[in-house]
């Protein structure tokens, strides 16, 4: 399988799958446009060649075009450009397979005016939802509209294996072609991509076919320039899980981010524990339960390092004691900072060179990997040890396998979040660092830091008094007591007026993942009982034994604090909070300011467009009658839509010489 772009007798890997046209066989018909011009009856029309240029482009690119095709596949889009005697660079599929059929040293015809100086890059998209082929639905792209060179227009998004591709395509053409480097997309005053052609349409970066054409709309409504931006430029940040009814953090835009995070802090707030940060058994709860079915797919939520890592079997009444901890070394507000994502009660998965997930293969692939354990003294709790050898003898991994936002880490597990009751399906997400991820003049976070003993119940009046005034219940802190209950504490979380304030808290405390912290005060007394707390604590750890994964092992791995205190995040909220600082800053980053056409200028552009794409169509032949080639494994996707469009052909414009996507609706 390759994974590269090719570029004159250069070779550039992107890191997903790239089909080019140097794999076409009798038997394989993959795109080729060199092919195609191979089967012309004439590979000429007038003076000019057929479907492509053999200009060699090298050092002159400076645009990245985006089209989207209108058709059920991308073997579709090719087989309309052959017909059309048209051609692109790269095609992107709907399940993220990139498709070069073209040197991207050569010229394709794919923007009348624009060809020399740019990439092609078609999106498959069937634009309607009753274009879709069977399989896909509407719900996985979204329907969307928007107004475009003065049409108002309506249109499927994009899928996510799509987005995955062309972040990675476009990562790719800035290695090769220096000006796109820095990829900038034309924006206006109100930091929003430009929606109509460009006074200069030779704006050097990404831009959709709308910039260089007034007849024109794609990549049209439903594509996230700010998701490709961040891609390409800037920190990408997804939840690890995706709840019903709620979008994950990359496919909503930044303006929308804390509104559609709100299913996700509800869903935390109403369950039956797992709350933020305070757990009903009054101890600190360094993350959040989201309560998911078992067996859902679990995603890295930012680009990092997996150091330590769980893979055993459930805990009888119990759950998963698995557990994936990442570290993140990021920039926020021009600053490196560290932090730890911690998602716990994983699925067991199989563990090896044949697991299913990625990371775990390439964990038991590293050739400097450990290939023995350490030899330690037998204890209560075995101690992490380095390379994958860990895992297959129950213990903590200790690793350096890295990762990206999005990269499949595991799959949701169970874990009993009430005492006795049998294990749900539940994934435990917390952030923590150790140090705060922000200075005391950011206020978005709330510091709290009054409790930094290291016993696991909390003692912070600052988060007590978000439940309670009474200083008879405040003074049982001090004495072993318990403030409240747990109905009780359930019933604050379920307030969204109390629960807010404690979505944005950085707490300062000992987590219950250490083997060093203390949990006896979990059962109140005072010290005329501390014979019974010793016993019930013992009792308690003997159970909770194999969910604990920090000792001094991991603690000197990961450089995590050697007192075992960490500043913990409502992982939602942080989150949350710095995809939108990082939208804002890719999007500032990422654009370019440029003036676009409007009112009588518009309406001048697209007469003379229009005037143009006619005197190029007929300098480069848009008939298919010199074209025999027909790919034998898609018949009826690369029929001219013109012949079996029922919608008058006038107002679509599928009788276009040029690429096939619809013209905008005349209003």
């Amino acid at each position: 399988m390759s994974d590269f772009l090719i570029y004159g007798s250069k070779q550039e890997s992107i890191g997903v799958r790239v089909v080019t046209w140097k794999e076409w066989t009798e038997e394989q018909r993959v795109p080729s446009f060199p092919q195609a011009r191979a089967e012309a009856r004439e590979a000429m029309v007038g003076n000019r060649p057929r479907f492509y240029s053999g200009e060699d482009k090298r050092g002159a690119i400076e645009q990245v075009i985006l089209h989207h095709d209108g058709m059920k596949s991308a073997r579709g889009c090719f087989n309309v450009l052959v017909q059309r005697g048209l051609s692109t660079h790269l095609i992107i599929d709907w399940d993220g397979t990139v498709y070069q059929p073209l040197d991207l040293a050569l010229v394709a015809y794919h923007a009348a005016g624009r060809n020399a100086g740019s990439v092609g890059l078609d999106l498959n998209n069937p634009i309607r939802p009753d274009r879709l082929p069977k399989g896909q639905q509407k719900q996985s792209r979204g329907l969307y509209s928007g107004e475009f060179n003065g049409s108002r227009v309506s249109s499927l998004g994009y899928t996510d294996l799509q987005y995955h591709a062309l972040i990675a395509v476009l990562r790719g053409l800035g290695r090769i072609f220096p000006p796109l480097a820095n990829l900038t997309a034309p924006v206006g005053d109100d930091g929003q991509v430009r929606r109509n052609k460009l006074q200069n349409p030779g704006f050097v970066g990404l831009v959709g076919h709308l910039h260089v054409s007034a007849t024109k709309w794609d990549p049209g409504p439903g594509f996230d320039w700010e998701r490709v931006l961040i891609g390409v430029r800037g920190t990408r940040l997804v939840y690890p899980v995706t709840l019903p009814g709620a979008p994950n953090l990359d496919r909503v835009p930044r303006t929308k981010a804390l509104r559609n995070a709100e299913t996700y802090f509800r869903a935390i707030e109403m369950g039956k524990g797992g709350f933020f940060p305070l757990g009903v058994n009054q101890s600190w709860h360094t993350g959040v339960h989201l309560e998911i079915k078992p067996g859902t797919e679990v995603r890295a939520p930012a680009d990092g390092v997996i150091v330590a890592a769980r893979v055993s079997e459930e805990v009888e009444g119990l759950g998963s004691p698995n557990v994936v901890v990442i570290k993140h070394e990021l920039p926020i507000a021009e600053q490196d900072v560290t932090f730890f994502s911690v998602i716990s009660h994983l699925q067991q998965v199989e563990i090896g060179r044949t697991s299913a997930i990625d990371w775990i293969r390439r964990f038991a692939l590293d050739p400097k990997g450990a290939r023995e354990l350490p030899e330690n003294e037998v204890v209560r709790h075995p101690p992490a040890a380095p390379g994958h050898i860990a895992l297959y003898n129950d213990r903590v991994a200790l690793a350096e396998v890295e990762v990206k936002a999005g990269d499949l880490i595991g799959y949701s597990g169970r874990f009993a979040v009430e005492p006795g009751a049998e294990p749900v399906g539940v994934l435990d997400f917390a952030i923590i660092a150790p140090r705060p991820l922000f200075p005391k003049s950011e206020i978005t976070f709330e510091p709290v830091e009054d409790d930094d003993d290291d016993d696991i119940l909390c003692n912070s009046r600052k988060v007590w008094k978000q439940f309670t005034e009474d200083p008879e219940a405040l003074r049982g802190l001090v004495e072993g007591g318990f403030p409240m209950s747990a109905a009780e504490i359930r019933a604050v979380f379920r307030t969204p007026r109390k629960a807010v304030s404690m979505r944005w808290m950085a707490a300062r405390h000992v987590t219950e993942y250490n083997t060093r912290t203390r949990f006896g005060g979990l059962f109140g007394g005072g010290v005329d009982f501390e014979w019974y707390v010793e016993d019930e604590a013992r009792r308690y750890m003997d159970r909770i034994r194999k969910f604990l994964w920090w000792d001094e092992a991991v603690t000197e791995h990961a450089e995590l604090p050697a007192d075992g205190l960490v500043w913990a995040y409502h992982p939602i909220a942080l989150a949350t909070y710095l995809a939108v600082v990082e939208g804002a800053r890719a999007v500032e980053k990422g654009g370019a300011k440029a003036e676009a056409l409007d009112g009588a200028e518009l309406r001048k552009a697209r007469q003379a467009d229009q005037q143009l794409e006619a005197r190029f169509a007929a300098q480069y032949g848009a008939t298919a009658d010199h074209i025999k080639y027909q790919a034998v494994d898609d018949l009826g996707e690369g029929d001219d839509l013109s012949e079996q469009s029922t919608d008058d052909p006038e107002r679509e414009g599928w009788l276009r010489w040029e690429q096939g996507e619809w013209e905008p609706e005349l209003d």
